[in-house]
């Protein structure tokens, strides 16, 4: 019983290649003839990024008018603060 499990074991993967070759190749174009593609564009790999180095400093008067409070206007009406 042993004998028969190992002569089928070594048997049959050589018994299931035998027979005729499938024809060449088996679907698509030949390897040896071009086949039409498209032409491939040329795109940069950081097309489109964000430039993120460091700059220089503005001058902190700058900085801090950016990020006060806006001043009402002293020609609009007065506010009285005599409460006080």
């Amino acid at each position: 019983m042993i004998i028969r499990g190992f002569v089928a074991a070594l048997l049959l993967p050589a018994l299931a290649g035998w027979g005729d070759e499938p024809p060449w190749p088996m679907k698509g174009p030949m390897p040896d003839r071009p086949v039409p593609v498209r032409e491939q564009s040329y795109a940069p790999v950081g097309a489109g990024t964000k430039n993120y180095e460091p700059v220089e400093p503005m001058p902190w008067g700058d900085a801090n008018r950016r990020v006060t409070p806006k001043q009402p206007d002293a020609k609009s009406k007065p506010m009285d603060h005599d409460a006080h």
